[in-house]
């Protein structure tokens, strides 16, 4: 399972890599298409498609390598079976978030699939809102991951 994870993150990389080098080269060349005289009509719409995607990918990306913004000044002077307490709690709180944001996210994307972009009237909006549940989702395992290595006191950023 552990070999399986590793993969799917390593996978999971790979994809917000090349959705942000995509996304910037192509907003590049449809601004210098735009110059010379011959926009892209369809260039926003799968910047926004590819972006979306970086962007929730490289969020379960930060999160499970702790390098998202994280406040805890009060927590480190508590004593450590505070802190372990805390972070449980807190972890907790993120998975109810996420697992309502899976949820959600999903009714949406449904609600969109006819919506489609206006410079590509043939690809659903739908491939944009499904950023959100899949990530959160794979944020879920990360979280879970997380929960067990806090319970058996195991440090955090050597999960893999």
């Amino acid at each position: 399972m552990k070999e399986f994870y590793k993969k799917f993150c390593d996978v999971e990389m790979a994809l917000a890599i090349i959705c942000l080098v995509t996304s910037v080269a192509v907003i590049f060349i449809a601004a210098v298409m735009r110059a010379v005289g011959h926009p892209i009509n369809w260039g926003t719409d799968i910047a926004l498609l590819l972006f979306s995607w970086s962007t929730f990918l490289g969020a379960d990306l930060a999160f499970r390598q702790g390098k998202l913004i994280n406040v805890d000044v009060i927590i480190k002077i508590l004593p450590q079976d505070i802190q372990k307490l805390m972070k449980l709690i807190i972890y907790v709180i993120c998975l109810v978030f996420l697992c309502s944001m899976v949820y959600l996210g999903f009714l949406q994307s449904v609600k969109t699939w006819y919506r489609s972009f206006q410079g590509i009237p043939f690809l659903s909006y739908t491939w944009v809102t499904l950023s959100v549940p899949v990530s959160c989702l794979s944020m879920v395992a990360t979280t879970i991951i997380k929960i067990v290595r806090t319970i058996r006191n195991q440090d955090e950023l050597t999960f893999l």
